[in-house]
């Protein structure tokens, strides 16, 4: 097929609101949708490819997915190569463990689907992942596995046919994709299913070039449309954010932007020209490689930082992807392109090895538990301190975990939904607190209160709010409960259904207690204001002396930004959501957790002790450490007084 250069341009306008999102640049909030473009780009030119040999009979499936390898392993390997000393260096045990999960999941081309499991793509925890945006890859490539043999199958049934089988695979997979971002939000961003009906556009724009008709279009609609096309990916670029549904109907704006590029930006039309600069076809040539590397180098910065990093330093990072990414590009890309060079069963044994070598290493560091051994910050040991957050976050469930004989135990899951938990015999009322990660901590400190333990048997049922169904008030601790307690960190589908919850509640006759959304204290990547504020005290003592650290300051300090800083709107409108029902339903009480986390007359909110526990893993939520003092502090306070 003909070069355009525009299309490289056009990567060029992918690639870039990319890295500029993931650097932290908020004036590119929908710099996400750049992989969006990519997808519809990809759809184009490898159907294009595709037709041209089909309709030669030149076709064939392993010269198509030769041209897949060459294109896509060597420098993928590369960055995967260099990122693993990095990582065994700096990453703590569980993320180590994480990391090489991701090695053998980017080697099998599944890594959409692990990623899927494991997180949201624009949790703070996703972005600290080195090889989080290969999921892009892997829906490509599944895409490559199956496109090319659905072409083959239905090339002699004529275009028609296998238009008209595209369409109801499109209409289904954005049908899906509309569903899925309002309830399965995650599964809808990572996986094929749901992503298809993006490089179904780019393949309908392969179909329409063929025709005559785009040829002889006048320049004037060529350029109308094409401009069209360019403001709506920008439009995107700058207006959408995390909060927009995605992708969704909402994705058809850059998609559908994309495609009228694709169509009408010709030779002579202003959107041709631009993209046809050389600075956007350079960029557009270096965009995979930019692309590959950009991820785990802002993610490895950031994860090592003890503070957010600056604009400036991310912006440099910027600068040196550009120059690293020329250099993989010109060094790793075009030589390994080259058939006269490297031959096909070059190519398919090297990659078949490497693919081979990459996910057995991982599998054996994961199976053998290899990355304990990796001693990341062990400068940091000193008495009870512990710097790896993900490991204090699995051991705040192990109370839990060892109550329900269910090492899986989480959020959502609960042993306890059909098991009668409270003690019928005796006398003590019954509390169940109900909720997400937060009803776990609540759990954990009310367990450890002397008080509340002479007062209440109690139970816990594992759910967000806004998924509370039949199946919560038909269980037998909630029939059995006295005082039913909602902990959480309410978000806006939780609070749409807690009022309906309230009522239905109050009709059952149960006493209702809403735990307000907790203060979120800073966050640098993975380390808490705690761990920033004990490393400063570290470095002010030069090593020396460390096991005398003064830490109330860094109690007084938490005090302080608690004080002054304002809550997150949403926390705050929350939180008045809960005061306005306490309000309206007189058997409704509202407490504060940070009642118990703060002692204002001493100015100080608790956050680590004498031998450097820290009390919270996150911006909230409870360590082990931090449930046990918590739960004195509830006898001090009186939390459950009037209960």
């Amino acid at each position: 097929m003909r070069y355009r250069a525009e299309i490289d341009g056009l990567r060029a306008v992918a690639v870039i609101p990319v890295i500029l999102f993931h650097a932290g640049f908020i004036q590119f909030s929908g710099g996400f949708v750049g992989v969006d473009v990519f997808f519809v780009i990809s759809g184009y030119l490898i159907t294009s490819i595709i037709l041209a040999e089909l309709e030669q009979d030149k076709f064939s499936i392993i010269n198509f997915y030769e041209r897949r390898a060459r294109r896509i392993l060597p420098v993928l390997f590369f960055v995967m190569f260099c990122c693993i000393p990095f990582a065994w260096l700096w990453l703590m045990p569980l993320d180590l463990k994480d990391f090489f999960q991701s090695i053998v999941a980017v080697s099998t081309f599944s890594s959409n689907i692990l990623f899927w499991l494991e997180s949201d793509y624009f949790d703070t925890a996703a972005e600290l992942k080195p090889l989080l945006h290969t999921w892009s890859l892997a829906v490509e490539e599944q895409y490559y596995i199956f496109f090319p043999l659905f072409l083959m199958m239905l090339w002699g049934k004529g275009k028609r046919v296998i238009l008209g089988a595209l369409v109801l695979i499109f209409l289904a997979s954005l049908s899906l994709a509309q569903w899925a971002a309002y309830n399965a939000p995650s599964a809808n961003f990572y996986l094929l299913p749901t992503r298809g009906w993006e490089l179904l556009i780019g393949v309908f724009a392969a179909f329409s070039l063929q025709q005559e008709k785009y040829k002889l279009l006048p320049e004037k609609l060529n350029n109308l449309l094409s401009i069209l096309g360019l403001l709506l990916v920008l439009f995107s670029i700058f207006i959408f954010d995390s909060t927009t549904p995605f992708p969704s109907l909402y994705a058809l704006i850059p998609t559908l932007g994309t495609v009228l590029i694709i169509l009408f930006a010709k030779n002579g039309t202003l959107v041709q020209q631009l993209l046809s600069r050389q600075f956007f076809v350079g960029i557009g040539l270096i965009s995979y490689s930019a692309y590959l590397w950009h991820q785990p180098i802002f993610a490895l910065v950031k994860y090592r930082s003890f503070t957010e990093p600056s604009h400036w330093l991310m912006l440099s990072l910027c600068i040196a992807i550009v120059a690293l990414s020329y250099l993989s590009w010109r060094f790793v890309e075009v030589p390994l392109r080259n058939k006269q060079t490297y031959s096909r069963r070059f190519i398919f044994t090297s990659g078949g090895v490497l693919t081979v070598a990459f996910a057995m290493t991982g599998l054996l560091v994961d199976a053998n538990q290899l990355y304990k051994s990796n001693d990341a910050d062990s400068n940091l040991m000193v008495k009870s301190y512990q710097p790896d957050n993900r490991q204090l976050g699995a051991n705040s469930w192990s109370q839990l975990r060892t109550l329900s004989g269910n090492k899986d135990y989480g959020v959502d899951k609960n042993s306890y939904d059909r098991t009668q938990w409270f003690d019928t015999k005796d006398d003590r009322k019954r509390l169940l607190i109900v909720g997400n990660s937060h009803s776990k901590d609540i759990f954990n400190v009310l367990t450890s209160s002397v008080i509340t333990q002479r007062q209440f048997q109690i139970a816990r049922f594992g759910t967000q709010i806004g998924n509370i169904d039949e199946t919560f008030y038909r269980s037998p601790n909630y029939l059995l409960a006295d005082v039913v307690m909602f902990a959480s960190q309410y978000k806006p589908a939780d609070l749409i259904e807690l009022e309906t919850i309230v009522t239905r509640s109050i009709a059952d006759n149960k006493k209702l207690i809403l735990v307000k959304n907790i203060y979120e204290f800073e966050e640098f990547g993975q380390r808490t204001y705690a761990d920033f504020l004990f490393h400063l005290l570290l470095k002010e003592r030069g090593g020396n002396n460390v096991s005398s650290l003064d830490i109330t300051k860094i109690n007084q300090k938490h005090f302080e930004q608690f004080s002054d800083r304002e809550f997150k709107q949403f926390t705050l409108q929350a939180n008045m959501t809960l005061i306005r029902l306490g309000d309206k339903y007189p058997t409704v009480r509202v407490l504060d957790r940070m009642d118990y986390v703060c002692n204002k007359r001493k100015q100080l909110c608790y956050a680590i002790n004498d031998d450097y526990q820290k009390y919270f893993y996150d911006y909230g939520h409870h360590t082990v450490a931090g449930a046990t003092f918590f739960g004195e502090r509830v006898d001090e306070v009186k939390w459950l007084e009037s209960i």
